[in-house]
């Protein structure tokens, strides 16, 4: 289990964090991305949001708020830090073996736009019994993204 409200990104904001706070960290987004409502099946805001994109990494955003949606860990522009792990693009999948034995055991190849064919597991974000978690995927045996994902 990968705690949600033990994660900061880049060390210094939470997950779900202020729009302008996020902006101050990472700079202007390249691009605002207002999405296709048909094509998504969940949201963490339960009302209307754009995307903030910063090369690969995504984040949902309402006027005052954003929480991330996808982190392109390659690019190193955003780092997760929790006391357990920090999620950088040092890590590999053997230091998730030994840190995430049990889902390490359930690892899967998948194809993912972008990155090709990768190593997937999927972490809880919390003891909670829940649907939603993360999801990391690695190339090449090395951390490439990391997704929050939540369940339709």
């Amino acid at each position: 289990m990968l705690d949600w409200n033990s994660i900061r990104i880049n060390n210094k904001l939470p997950l779900v964090c202020k729009k302008l706070d996020l902006i101050k960290l990472l700079g202007n987004p390249d691009k605002i991305i207002n999405p296709e409502y048909l094509d998504i099946c969940a949201s963490y805001f339960e009302k209307d949001f754009n995307y903030l994109v910063w090369g690969d990494c995504k984040f949902e955003s309402t006027n005052s708020q954003a929480v991330i949606s996808s982190v392109d860990i390659e690019s190193g522009i955003i780092k997760l830090v929790s006391p357990l792990i920090t999620l950088d693009n040092s890590v590999t999948f053997e230091k998730i073996k030994r840190v995430f034995p049990n889902s390490a055991k359930y690892a899967k190849e998948l194809i993912v736009e972008k990155k090709g064919t990768v190593l997937s597991i999927k972490l809880a974000s919390s003891r909670k019994n829940s649907d939603d978690g993360w999801l990391l995927f690695f190339k090449a045996g090395k951390l490439v993204r990391v997704d929050y994902w939540i369940a339709c």
